[in-house]
């Protein structure tokens, strides 16, 4: 396609920014896929792992001596590691605690605020407020307990102990949540029309929601550390060790061999589908920046043409197409024919990336592309010289 006069350039504008966006939609869809592929590999990385690291600590005495010597190097700086790790588990907790105990003070005092507003609720409110401090007072005791068996050597000397305080407190914490639950419903309605109290329970509820997950995330952490020190601290070595490299020597473990190789694979399907990413974004970017220009040269022309219908004087001008400019937007069928085979580009993403470098580097380059419209001025500018 060419163009000969003000019209069928503009015409010819038109048609090559379509053809650019019809490229960008299909590429944008590429994209969707390969990055969807490439979260299914990071995934898949995180899992092949966590495979590598069960598999070698359930083997750990049958690994190839020199493996092994490796992750028993790494094991005094892990117990420091973890061990600080603990301490600061520890605190963070009872920082927790305190936090949320703070929210339950605030939210027991709009409670009494909103009983106060209204005694017709008070007695119910009441009943249940009885069961929640008598759950809490067995809360802090068991606490204490676990405070008195943990200290010192205590977490070391008082597992079993430690671990039956630990259930008894998760099912009075649990017992406590359902009471406070039952609170939140009794006042729901009255709730309901005070709009700013209403605002504020919603927060504390949330916020006390918030510090409890977050106690409880914790607390599998530090009870992790606390139950199996030495497991948890070897099995950080040997996820270590694995992550910092990508080839293995022999384990002398069948099973962890076959786990590394998986391992291997999905890091490289990772690599492939990022180089697909990292193509696309550049490919669409190029596009963007070169159907925006298209789009102010068309700009242009429509303003000449203006020009040119308002007065009957001047004469309609002849343009020539040149063949460089041509040349360059035959550019996008190609590349559409290139890019329409969706299902292949998503499946061979390193394939799409090494296609579209290509592009860019022989047909694309930002010399080209300036050229390009250079070219396009230029004809405009010596066709404007026919008026003078």
């Amino acid at each position: 396609m060419s163009f000969h006069d003000l019209g069928t350039m503009i015409q010819y504008l038109v048609t090559q920014r379509e053809k650019i966006a019809a490229l960008v939609k299909e590429v944008d869809e590429i994209n969707t896929g390969i990055t969807s592929e490439f979260v299914e590999a990071q995934d898949s990385v995180e899992t092949a792992i966590g495979n590598a690291v069960s598999t070698a600590d359930e083997s750990y005495d049958d690994l190839d001596p020199n493996i092994r010597q490796v992750f028993e190097d790494g094991m005094p700086a892990m117990h420091d590691i973890k061990g600080s790790r603990r301490v600061e588990l520890e605190k963070g907790i009872s920082e927790l605690h305190a936090d949320r105990a703070e929210i339950e003070d605030r939210d027991a005092a709009e409670l009494d605020d909103l009983a106060t507003q209204n005694p017709a609720l008070n007695e119910r409110e009441e009943a249940l407020k009885a069961q929640a401090t008598q759950l809490q007072e067995q809360i802090d005791d068991v606490e204490a307990q676990l405070a008195d068996a943990g200290a010192g050597m205590g977490w070391l000397t008082n597992v079993g102990k430690i671990g039956r305080l630990r259930r008894q407190h998760h099912g009075l914490a649990t017992m406590l949540y359902g009471i406070r639950e039952r609170l939140h419903e009794v006042r729901g309605s009255w709730v309901l029309r005070q709009t700013e109290a209403g605002d504020t329970q919603q927060q504390l509820q949330e916020a006390w929601r918030l510090r409890t997950a977050e106690i409880a995330k914790l607390t599998q952490e530090f009870d992790r550390l606390t139950d199996d020190f030495e497991g948890t601290c070897r099995r950080a070595v040997i996820e270590a060790h694995i992550r910092a490299n990508e080839d293995y020597a022999p384990t002398g473990v069948p099973a962890l061999e076959t786990a590394l190789d998986d391992l291997t694979v999905w890091r490289q399907r990772e690599v492939d589908c990022e180089s697909g990413v990292v193509a696309v974004s550049e490919i669409i970017g190029l596009l963007d920046g070169i159907s925006e220009g298209l789009k102010r040269m068309q700009e242009s022309v429509k303003g000449v043409k203006k020009e040119q219908d308002m007065h009957a004087e001047l004469s309609e001008l002849k343009l020539a197409a040149p063949p460089e400019l041509v040349q360059f937007n035959a550019i996008w069928d190609g590349l559409m024919q290139t890019v329409v085979d969706e299902k292949r580009s998503i499946e061979h993403p390193r394939a799409f990336a090494d296609i579209v470098h290509d592009v860019v580097d022989t047909r694309l380059s930002n010399d080209q592309i300036e050229a390009m419209f250079n070219l396009a001025g230029g004809v405009l500018t010596e066709g404007t010289k026919q008026w003078d």
